[in-house]
Parts: C-alpha cells; sequence; structure tokens
C-alpha cells in the first residue's frame, strides 16, 4: 500500500484492552497501524447510567413477565445511542475506511458515506443457532432485534470479511449478501513475539505427555471430555497431565495429574510470562469445542508449534487442518476418541517432530497479523478503492456533459 490510509476503527469495548474479544481488536488496530494507516480509535463507549437502569429494568421484566431474555448487546435503544457517540467521534474527520471488528449492532444503524469494512468470525444467525446458552429462551422481539441490525449491517457494507467459509455461508445464505462482496480473511495468533524457530521443539525434553486445556468457558470449550480424556490416557499406563487455563473447572473434576490455573491477564507481565511457557512446554492444545465460530488459541499455540485436537464445529476447520497444525474430531467423539487420536499423533516420534514444525508452519504462513494485513490489502483494493474510483469517474463524467 503506497499510501498511508486513515482508518476509523471503532468497538464498543475498549479496543486497547487485550481482554476485550480475546485481544482481537487490540492486535488488529496494530496491524492496521503497521502496515495500512493511521487508526483513530473511536471507542469504548460508556453506557450512560440512565440507559443502563433502562435496560435492565426491560430485561428484568421480560425475565420476569414474559419468562424470556433479552440480549442487551443488540437492543436497538443501546445501540442508537452507540452510533450517536460513533457519528460524533467521527464529526468532522475525513476517513478512508471505516472497520468496526464484531460490531453488527452498531453499523446497523449508522448512516455514513465512509466506506464500511464488515469483519467478524460469525453472523447473528450463527451465533443464536450455535450458542445455546448465551441464546436460551431468546424472547422473540430481542432475536428481531439481532437479526435486523444483522442484515443492516451486511448490508450497508461495501466488504465484509469472515474468518471461515461456515461464517461466509451464512452472511450469502441467510441474509442475502452478494458472494462478490465476500472474503475470507483468517485470525492472526494474539502474541506480542513469537519464538524461534528451533525453540519450539523445547517441548520434546518434556517427557510427560501434556495437554493444555485453555478456555474461559469450561462447558461450551468441552472441559469434561477433556478430563475424559487424561483419565482414558492414565488408564491405559501412559504418563500424562492436563493443565487448565482460564476457567475453574467444577468441584467433580478433580485429579491428582491436573493443574488448574484459573486466569491468566496477558496485559501484566508475569501472566504473560506464564502463558508463553505454558505454549513452550505442552505438547497439545486440547479444545473438544461444542460450538466455536473460529479458534483463536490454536493460532497461539501453533506459534509455539503446539498443535490443536478440537472438534470440527463452526468455522474451526478452516483453521486446523488434520495432520497439518492438529486435527478436528467429529462432535460426537468421545474422551477415549481424542486419547487415541493424540496416541497415535505422540506415539511415533518423528512423526510428531514433523507435526510441531508443520504446526509452526502454518502460522507462519497464514495465521499471523502480517498475513491478514497482506490479505486485506488486496481486498481493500479490489473492493473499495475500486468502488471508489468508479464513483469519480462517474462524478466526472457527469460534470463534464453539465
Amino acid at each position: 500500500m503506497k499510501k498511508r490510509l486513515r482508518i476509523a476503527f471503532f468497538c464498543y469495548y475498549d479496543p486497547l484492552d487485550k481482554r476485550s474479544w480475546s485481544g482481537i481488536p487490540f492486535y488488529l488496530g496494530r496491524t492496521l497501524e503497521k502496515h495500512v494507516g493511521e487508526v483513530d480509535y473511536l471507542g469504548p463507549v460508556k453506557t450512560p447510567r440512565l440507559l443502563d437502569k433502562i435496560l435492565r429494568a426491560i430485561a428484568k421484566v421480560t425475565r420476569v413477565v414474559f419468562k424470556r431474555e433479552h440480549v442487551t448487546k443488540y437492543s436497538i435503544l443501546l445501540n442508537l445511542y452507540a452510533v450517536w457517540y460513533l457519528k460524533r467521534k467521527m464529526k468532522g474527520k475525513q476517513y478512508d475506511f471505516l472497520i468496526a471488528p464484531a460490531s453488527a449492532p452498531q453499523l446497523g444503524l449508522l448512516k455514513t458515506k465512509v466506506p464500511i469494512v464488515y469483519f467478524g468470525d460469525a453472523t447473528y444467525r450463527n451465533y443464536s443457532n450455535n450458542y445455546k446458552k448465551e441464546f436460551y429462551k431468546l424472547a422473540g422481539f430481542s432475536r428481531w432485534e439481532g437479526e435486523y441490525l444483522e442484515k443492516k449491517a451486511l448490508h450497508k457494507s461495501n466488504l465484509v470479511i469472515m474468518t471461515s467459509e461456515w461464517a461466509r455461508q451464512s452472511a450469502i445464505r441467510d441474509y442475502g449478501v452478494p458472494p462478490s462482496k465476500t472474503e475470507i480473511n483468517l485470525f492472526g495468533a494474539n502474541m506480542d513475539f513469537v519464538p524461534p524457530a528451533d525453540a519450539i521443539f523445547e517441548k520434546e525434553k518434556n517427557k510427560t505427555l501434556t495437554l493444555l486445556f485453555l478456555a474461559v468457558d469450561w462447558e461450551r470449550k468441552g472441559g469434561a471430555l477433556a478430563f475424559d480424556t487424561l483419565v482414558s490416557l492414565r488408564e491405559r499406563g501412559i504418563e500424562a497431565r492436563l493443565i487448565i487455563c482460564g476457567c475453574q473447572p467444577p468441584a467433580e473434576y478433580s485429579h491428582q495429574d491436573m493443574q488448574v490455573i484459573s486466569f491468566l491477564d496477558k496485559n501484566k507481565k508475569g501472566d504473560h510470562d506464564l502463558f508463553v511457557q505454558l505454549l513452550s512446554s505442552c505438547h497439545f492444545l486440547i479444545l473438544p469445542t461444542r460450538a466455536d465460530c473460529s479458534l483463536i488459541v490454536a493460532c497461539e499455540a501453533n506459534s509455539y508449534g503446539v498443535p490443536a485436537i478440537t472438534t470440527d464445529v463452526g468455522g474451526v476447520a478452516d483453521v486446523v487442518l488434520n495432520d497439518v497444525n492438529g486435527y478436528c474430531l467429529p462432535f460426537e467423539a468421545t474422551g477415549k476418541d481424542y486419547a487415541d487420536r493424540i496416541i497415535d499423533l505422540y506415539s511415533d516420534r518423528e512423526k510428531y517432530h514433523r507435526l510441531i514444525a508443520s504446526s509452526h508452519r502454518r502460522f507462519e504462513e497464514y495465521l499471523n497479523w502480517d498475513k491478514w494485513a497482506e490479505n486485506f490489502v488486496l481486498f481493500y483494493q479490489h473492493h473499495i478503492l475500486k468502488d471508489v474510483s468508479s464513483s469519480v469517474n462517474k462524478h466526472e463524467q457527469v460534470q463534464t456533459k453539465a
């Protein structure tokens, strides 16, 4: 990109906090600054106290009176305020494009002449159909709000970037988005630095087969299956251990060969260093997820040469390729099945060594933010720059005729 672009970057939550959406806005913003242009961060939005009380009251009435749930995130009332805030921040400024990661509810109500880039890992239909816990007993009006805002956001965007074919097809099939304005761009690993190529093999010095379950949601990410995998390995006499990081398992899941690190804040150096230590010493990332849109932790694990053993759900199979950077098992797979796959990959040390190398190579070639930026520049030139040039030419032709 010869010209440094002026970028409006909107996120309802703090885009500079690595805890917001697993750190994706933070690393995306840094990537755009490095490769594309000047980024103007237009979030976070602080919800006024009165509005917050009103939204809580609506949710409570919906729950008590109608025995249903109202998801505030998709409330038109909340997003009208968010759009007012965004317009105020953009007023008087010139931008080449606006990108608002995972912000369809706000984009749906925004009116602007600035070209819009939609970037997400799923549509509202994907979320509501697969994340059963979050959308349990959803009120009909709340579902309508989400669908309405999603469709508006997708159709007014000049470019729709998804992280998987699964999500892209939902945009096309469920919302009527023209395939010609959609693209796929995989997430990058949210890492401040990655090890040199030879360091990724340090884990082979660890003689205890070590599995890492890295997630904040024990149930949805398949924690019980990860535990069953450990039990199955130990029952076969294999020296194995399981490290749980990011959540606290229910009390019934206890094992002498299981370690729990309930929370890590990568904003803090000590926690970040521990995170790096885990990725440097563990043999496999195990994540038998029950529902997922993508798998950012697989990108991070692969950067340290850690293969991911996970489930073929949502957009996961776009990230984890069998026998390249891990393996995707069927949804119905049991802990024994996961143990079988891990034994098959790990028992042949030469085979496992090659899997470490190919996992790291998958990160280097596809699962990094520099690659995301390289793809994005091409998408921008094809979808937005072309449209802008076409509009200018039409305007000049009209002026000439006049």
